[in-house]
């Protein structure tokens, strides 16, 4: 991706582990800006990672890539298609 965006920011879910963890170290390693979007529990509850997602979303990004996970993973990818952003999908299951 940075070949391509040499002037990409890293926006991300703040995760302590996970593919969030590791970009976020790949990101510091190599001087690239990130953005962290922590849920906000106390405010939303369960809800929060979904939330959250929005909010990352909220920023326009001009696509993102999708690993393995949750059902919040897969909100966030149908979100971003909805939104006609480019999905690159690395959950085994197909994608862009």
């Amino acid at each position: 991706m940075r070949a391509k965006y040499p002037d990409m920011v890293l926006l991300h879910g703040k995760s302590p582990r996970g593919a969030e963890f590791i970009a976020s170290r790949w990101a510091d390693h190599r001087k690239v800006p990130q953005v962290g979007f922590a849920p906000d529990w106390t405010k939303h509850a369960k809800a929060a990672p979904f939330k959250r997602n929005d909010a990352i979303l909220d920023t326009m990004p001009l696509g993102v890539i999708v690993f393995p996970g949750t059902g919040i993973q897969d909100n966030l990818a149908d979100k971003a298609r909805k939104l006609g952003l480019r999905v690159f999908d690395r959950r085994g299951r197909g994608g862009a």
